[in-house]
């Protein structure tokens, strides 16, 4: 039994800054995700000696609460600025694009540094007893904490919450369960050459089948020449369950004409919630009578900032 008082299931970005927050504050904090790692779609991946980042390509800042976490990662040389994109006016100041030194995964790393974090952890109950929250794992251990944090995608917090017998959310319940996510399928690839990708090593492709392609090595996380091709949500959709053999080869006949080297080797991944298609109208959703707060992108909007903003609010509305 590993207890807590507070106890986060899911280490993406909103999960960890809302974990930092707490522990600041001097509670005791755990997370668990299933995945291996930790960051969510702030994800990097080895491929064949190269860097890959599969999942968010960057973030921004606009709110001065995330840039004080920023700053912190730009001055111990976590992140870095990528790109800069052209302002509307004048006027307007250009929103960097940051990433990763190594790629989009340090960030939360960083963060995680300092949790207590149990990656590989599959939570299928949930209970509580005695006024506390009794998680459950597949793999037989169980976490006990006062206040329950949930940041993992929306439909997948609400089933876990289903395996309880408790109205966690009264009338608000069905305005939740509205709440939907569109999907990804990403195409990591190796290539024989440069790509021929102009810097700063990004396109953003406006067709029926791809909507992202980027350059890891001129983007500078990869030694050598390996792209990311993210596909549109209606292509995701319609290709969820074919076969590599099938989808990939319609992803790289679309980015054929942007490449001037060969693909020597591909894998498809999957996102089955990349970004939400609604919004809760609040930063997180709290359920005070029985300690449980809700958090993450369908709260606080699809940027990277939205879900960590989400996050901290959450923490806030804990302590408060």
């Amino acid at each position: 039994m590993h207890e807590s008082d507070i106890l986060i299931i899911g280490a993406g970005i909103s999960g960890l800054i809302c974990a930092t927050e707490l522990q600041q504050a001097g509670c005791s904090v755990r997370l668990v995700d299933k995945g291996r790692g930790v960051g969510g779609r702030m994800a990097t991946r080895r491929m064949n000696g190269g860097r890959i980042d599969h999942g968010a390509q960057f973030f921004t800042v606009r709110d001065k609460r995330f840039h004080m976490y920023v700053q912190e990662w730009l001055d111990h040389g976590i992140v870095r600025e990528w790109y800069r994109n052209a302002p509307v006016d004048q006027q307007e100041e250009p929103h960097i694009r940051y990433c990763g030194v190594s790629g989009m995964s340090d960030a939360p790393k960083y963060l995680a540094r300092e949790c207590n974090v149990h990656c590989g952890e599959r939570i299928q109950n949930l209970s509580r007893e005695s006024q506390q929250w009794i998680a459950s794992a597949e793999s037989g251990e169980t976490f006990r904490a006062r206040e329950l944090v949930i940041t993992a995608p929306l439909p997948q917090a609400l089933q876990l919450l289903d395996t309880t017998d408790l109205d966690y959310a009264g009338d608000a319940l069905a305005k939740l369960r509205a709440i939907t996510y569109a999907k990804g399928l990403a195409l990591l690839a190796m290539l024989d050459g440069p790509s021929g990708i102009h810097a700063p090593g990004a396109i953003k492709m406006q067709n029926s089948v791809v909507s992202w392609l980027a350059d890891n090595h001129i983007k500078g996380i990869s030694p050598i020449v390996g792209i990311t091709v993210h596909a549109t949500p209606a292509f995701a959709e319609k290709h969820w369950d074919s076969k590599d053999e099938v989808r990939a080869p319609l992803i790289i006949e679309a980015i054929q004409p942007e490449l001037q080297a060969n693909i020597v080797e591909y894998t498809c991944h999957r996102w089955g919630f990349t970004h939400p298609l609604q919004r809760w109208p609040d930063t997180c959703y709290r359920n005070a009578a029985c300690n449980l707060t809700l958090a993450g992108d369908a709260f606080g909007g699809p940027r990277v900032e939205g879900a960590a903003l989400s996050g901290l609010e959450a923490a806030q509305h804990i302590l408060g």
